[in-house]
């Protein structure tokens, strides 16, 4: 009785574990990080500090680009697109004067100073949504001018180039 009861045991034992065994797994595939910039189809633009001018330059394009639909809130991303333009100070400018004051007679001095931020470099980060790990990277540096304008350019021109990278990422040009 008792040798029945063990090999019922052994029998019922042996088919729960090649039950097991046999089981399919539930896991969904891991995607590399192209598949899922491939696969997103709704971004988040955050701007993570900086500039403006090269945030709106990216989200510009992004929009134009009509491969992602653009949402306002993170939760309803498949992707988060991050753009930071961190600014520094390339100096002061100092320009001084002077001029007579009419009624008392004594010359009078003036004097301003200004300090002129510069971008030193543009970097875009996207990363997944849910699991926010990153998938994408770089950085661009803007050259450097003396005229506001031209400054202005080179970051405007800086943050054209690092959308166009990540768009070469996303669907690359066929050889």
């Amino acid at each position: 009785m008792v040798r029945r009861s063990l090999l019922a045991m052994a029998v019922l034992l042996f088919a729960f574990t090649s039950a097991i065994a046999q089981a399919p797994e539930s896991k969904a595939p891991v995607l590399s990080p192209s598949a899922r910039l491939a696969a997103a189809k709704t971004a988040y633009l955050k701007n993570a500090g900086g500039s403006e001018i090269p945030y709106n330059v990216i989200s510009d394009g992004v929009e134009g680009w009509g491969r992602y639909k653009l949402v306002q809130d993170p939760t309803e991303a498949d992707i988060i697109i991050e753009v930071m333009a961190p600014s520094s100070s390339n100096g002061v400018s100092v320009s001084a004067g002077t001029s007579s004051d009419q009624h008392l007679g004594a010359p009078a001095q003036s004097m301003t100073t200004s300090k002129e931020l510069t971008i030193t470099r543009i970097t875009l980060i996207v990363y997944d949504a849910r699991s926010k790990a990153a998938l994408w990277s770089a950085t661009e540096q803007p050259k450097s001018a003396m005229k506001a304008k031209t400054r202005q350019d080179n970051v405007v021109e800086s943050a054209q180039r690092l959308l166009t990278k990540f768009r070469e990422r996303v669907e690359p040009e066929p050889k």
